[in-house]
């Protein structure tokens, strides 16, 4: 009896956790859940840690990329084979009432497994009803979970598709890793000042996406970005910070986009530290060195004047202070770059295609 029953509670386990993993992903109850533990508890800081001690920033961008397709491999191995041993557990409770009876466990194990991954086995034969519809849900049991993984895998993989438009497109327009100053001047340089509305439009959109497939499916959060040197934590956070300084000066331009796109990230990333349940680090103050150039660069792009400069910081750092906290938090945990303020990055392909444009 007590096989019985710890094979039953077992199957119920892991069946619980397919369900609030794959077929409906919105429970924040994680206690007795696998994949979490498995995941966030065991795997990911091990993974974490090796990676960080390695010679080579290629190895490490190459183990830390490997994890995100790892944990869908990781999860069907670990489900398949609970279920194996759940069933094992029942079919050794009913050990009498196979032909020739089970003698061991070992032998259960070796029957539920032919069952739940459909082989089959000639070695033992059911000899009463009880035992022929157990062979019936082992069967079933494993054709379910596999198949309900295998449509995950492609869900997963739509969702990272869409999510790394714009992360591509910020790479694009302010370097990589992007930031905030380089967005703009970049739509600046390009006399596309006033396209940054339908640019910020797209984000608050993306922002919508990300939080309706990252807090469904938190596994998402482990695909990296196809550019090792940024992420779409770091895109997105230079998004925000070229939204946040267009919001701190008086720029004649559409404000209501840049005000949609930092309300946005804000929840966004506030719900991403929520379902990890980390706390805000307190927010670091630019230097006064640091934001003087950040103005300059702001105030040669044309969005500001310099007299406007304190108005600027105050209402700069003031903003900034609501997120950045949180986004350093998530960066670290992830170990992706961090969003900075000022880079000197060039993008030499822009320049390239302005001096061909002025040559026309």
């Amino acid at each position: 009896m007590i096989y019985l029953i710890a094979g039953i509670v077992l199957l119920i386990i892991v069946l619980r956790d397919v369900f609030q993993t794959v077929v409906v992903p919105r429970g924040k109850v994680n206690n007795y859940r696998i994949a979490p533990f498995l995941v966030r508890s065991l795997m990911w800081p091990l993974v974490r840690q090796a990676a960080s001690k390695l010679p080579s920033p290629i190895w490490t961008v190459e183990i830390l990329g490997f994890f995100g397709p790892f944990i869908i491999m990781l999860l069907l191995t670990t489900w398949i084979s609970l279920i194996v041993c759940a069933y094992g557990l029942i079919a050794f409770s009913l050990a009498n009432q196979y032909s020739p009876p089970l003698d061991s466990f070992l032998s259960a194990l070796y029957l539920a497994g032919s069952y739940v991954m459909t082989l089959g086995s000639s070695d033992f034969v059911s000899k009463t009803t009880t035992a022929r519809f157990l062979t019936i849900a082992a069967a079933f049991t494993g054709m379910i979970v596999t198949a309900v993984v295998i449509s995950l895998l492609f869900t997963l993989l739509s969702s990272i598709q869409r999510r790394e438009i714009l992360v591509t497109i910020a790479s694009e327009l302010a370097g990589s890793p992007p930031t905030g100053i380089g967005i703009l001047q970049t739509h600046a340089n390009l006399q596309g000042r006033q396209s940054l509305s339908n640019y910020y439009l797209a984000w608050h959109f993306w922002c919508a996406d990300v939080r309706g497939t990252h807090i469904a499916y938190p596994m998402l959060l482990y695909f990296r970005s196809t550019d090792p040197y940024t992420s779409w934590l770091t895109a997105l956070g230079a998004a925000l910070d070229s939204a946040t300084l267009l919001l701190s000066t008086d720029f004649d331009g559409d404000m209501f986009s840049a005000q949609l796109l930092y309300n946005s990230s804000v929840i966004l990333l506030r719900e991403l530290a929520a379902e990890w349940r980390f706390s805000d680090l307190p927010a670091e103050e630019a230097s006064y060195e640091e934001f003087h150039q950040l103005f300059l660069r702001l105030q040669q792009a044309g969005y500001c004047d310099a007299a406007e400069e304190q108005k600027v910081k105050d209402t700069f750092l003031r903003l900034h202070g609501q997120y950045i906290g949180t986004l350093r938090l998530l960066c670290a945990y992830f170990a992706v770059p961090y969003t900075e303020l000022l880079s000197a990055h060039k993008f030499p392909q822009i320049e390239r295609q302005l001096d061909i444009d002025s040559s026309m």
